[in-house]
């Protein structure tokens, strides 16, 4: 899991430190304030951490070779990071100041283990610079970006592998945990979220070996995903996830604008899921626009009474930096610009009336 992060002269950050809990993680702001940026850059560490033990697994040479292994490390999440964030060059993630590096710490935990990562980069490198670092093993983490992918299933992986796209590599990896086969069993403790999400959605999710997708009815009717409402695939994406496997007890999940397209009487649900699967040991961090869905899930937080650990950062600029503030429940926040545009509508508005 992800423990803290902290991003120095990097895209909108002169110097900011994310604090994360095991549980729900929220993060909010106003645009262009590096939200989607810390939701990348905390996965392509945890992936790039997660895919050298594979590849260690697969691939039995240099296994006990320090230098090996940090250098491999070092290669993947350069490479993971050009991927994911889409620069024409590394140097183009540097902020305002070009005559000093970029940073970036990471705190990785996991059961009772943890470890710094920390490496930089300079204008003209083509590679990061590792500086701390050791071998975890660590469950594969999850992004689901804004757009959803069912609908690209059955032709972008492979044309993903064979072209150069512009697309980031989030949706090719995604694409990819969605053809994993289904589970036999899923575990109890996740059951209950599925069944809950599957009862929104009036059916099941089927993903052919082909990549194409539907809806399985209780009536056996048949419905391909193309023919569903965007929010309503997002929904059937995370069901799918759960039952088979990709979403599991340990792993990381983050989940830019998790409200994309989704009505608020969805938003409820999806707030209930968020906080099952963060009580079945599941790290959840989400970034979010809507102030009705940061409200849900402040006042699930209050609910559950300490059960389920919950954090609200905001995203705020300042000159050339961005303030980060944070506390357990979204009134424990100094200002939310979500907020603060909705009651200047109300002012608006009332003093609309007013005049008439």
């Amino acid at each position: 899991m992800l423990k803290s992060l902290q991003i120095k002269n990097m895209t909108a950050f002169s110097d900011a430190v994310f604090e994360f809990v095991p549980g729900l993680n929220v993060i909010m702001g106003e645009n262009i304030t590096g939200k989607s940026h810390v939701l990348k850059m905390g996965y392509c560490i945890l992936h790039s951490l997660h895919q050298l033990s594979v590849k260690q697994t697969l691939k039995q040479t240099d296994i006990f070779d320090a230098s090996a292994i940090h250098q491999r490390f070092s290669k993947l999440l350069t490479e993971k990071v050009l991927n994911v964030f889409k620069p024409d060059a590394l140097g183009n993630l540097i902020q305002s100041n070009e005559n000093l590096p970029s940073e970036i710490k990471a705190e990785i935990t996991k059961e009772d283990h943890s470890q710094l990562i920390t490496f930089s980069f300079r204008k003209n490198d083509h590679q990061l610079m590792l500086d701390k670092f050791k071998k975890m093993d660590i469950h594969m983490p999850l992004f689901i970006p804004t757009n959803e992918v069912l609908t690209m299933l059955p032709e972008f992986p492979e044309l993903y592998e064979k072209h150069y796209m512009s697309i980031d590599e989030t949706y090719y990896d995604l694409c990819k945990a969605l053809r994993i086969p289904l589970l036999k069993k899923i575990p109890d403790e996740l059951k209950r979220t599925v069944d809950s999400l599957e009862d929104v959605l009036g059916g099941k999710i089927v993903v052919q070996k082909t990549g194409h997708a539907y809806i399985q009815f209780s009536d056996h009717k048949q419905l391909e995903i193309s023919l569903i409402a965007e929010g309503l695939r997002k929904l059937s994406t995370l069901i799918y996830l759960l039952r088979n496997g990709t979403i599991s007890k340990g792993c990381t999940i983050f989940w830019d604008e998790a409200e994309n397209n989704l009505n608020p009487k969805y938003m409820i649900k999806i707030a209930n899921a968020l906080f099952s699967l963060v009580q079945s040991d599941i790290q959840v961090v989400i970034v979010t626009h809507s102030l009705f869905l940061m409200k849900e899930l402040s006042l699930l937080s209050e609910i559950s009474s300490g059960n389920a650990s919950c954090r609200f950062f905001n995203c705020r600029p300042d000159k050339n930096n961005i303030i980060v503030d944070y506390g357990d429940l979204l009134e424990d926040l100094p200002s939310v610009a979500s907020l603060h545009e909705a009651l200047r509508q109300d002012d608006r508005e009332q003093e609309f009336y007013q005049n008439q």
